[in-house]
């Protein structure tokens, strides 16, 4: 099971790498931030038949950890990279003046990763209720209630 689950965590960084490069590519700065964000933290959801696996993988690993102590190291390192990233998402933002000033980032962080935890859980729960344009929709519309007025 760790073996799968450090196998799921090198497939999702591959993907979000290529996101990653163009979010903070400066000569990209033209286009809009916000679709490419959204572009990059929707490679944690289950947008389609191999992302639903893979989050149905990574449902039943954090479920397992929490009877079995041998799996919770890994399982609390998937949650710190994933926290990782979305802080490094809205700090990035924040910098690039694309967040409301006075923003908790700490707590933003916290909040956008238990959306994006929710909404694969969803996602795998109810896939014929909760498709691909309800997550793009639900974190779209997110981002928008962090944004700073007028970017």
């Amino acid at each position: 099971m760790i073996f799968a689950m450090g196998e799921l965590a090198h497939r999702i960084e591959a993907r979000i790498r290529v996101h990653a490069a163009a979010l903070l590519d400066p000569a990209a700065a033209g286009t809009d931030r916000r679709e490419r964000t959204v572009r990059l933290l929707a490679e944690t959801l289950p947008l389609d038949a191999e992302r639903r696996e893979e989050s149905a993988l990574w449902l039943s690993f954090v479920t397992a950890a929490r009877t079995r102590p041998g799996l919770r190291p890994r399982a609390a390192e998937l949650q710190a990279g994933l926290d990782d990233l979305v802080s490094r998402i809205l700090a990035e933002s924040a910098r690039a003046g694309g967040l409301a000033p006075g923003l908790d980032l700490d707590l933003e962080t916290r909040r956008l990763s238990a959306l994006l935890d929710g909404l694969a859980l969803q996602a795998v729960q109810h896939p014929d209720l909760v498709g691909p344009d309800e997550l793009r929709g639900v974190l779209r519309r997110h981002l928008d209630t962090l944004a700073a007025p007028h970017s």
